[in-house]
């Protein structure tokens, strides 16, 4: 199921090399996974900043995030 993902904070990142996703990420779009105790898995295929932008660059490449389920505001179901 491909959805949007709304987060009640930007997702933390280690800057330098080390950066895993874009700064100030707040909004992720992706494929829906495994949902668990654990958390929320998203294949992420775009992230966007609190107004909507789309972030780019080399951190904002695909990646599967597991996410709390607290980290979460709420998701649009886009399929």
């Amino acid at each position: 199921m491909r959805v949007r993902a709304f987060l009640r904070q930007p997702l933390f990142t280690i800057s330098g090399s080390e950066a895993h996703v874009p700064h100030s990420a707040m909004v992720l779009e992706g494929e829906l996974g495994e949902q668990n105790s654990s958390g929320l898995t998203i294949k992420v295929q775009s992230y966007f900043d609190e107004r909507g932008r789309k972030l780019e660059g080399a951190t904002a490449k695909e990646r599967t995030l597991i996410l709390p389920g607290g980290k979460v505001d709420h998701m649009l179901v886009l399929e």
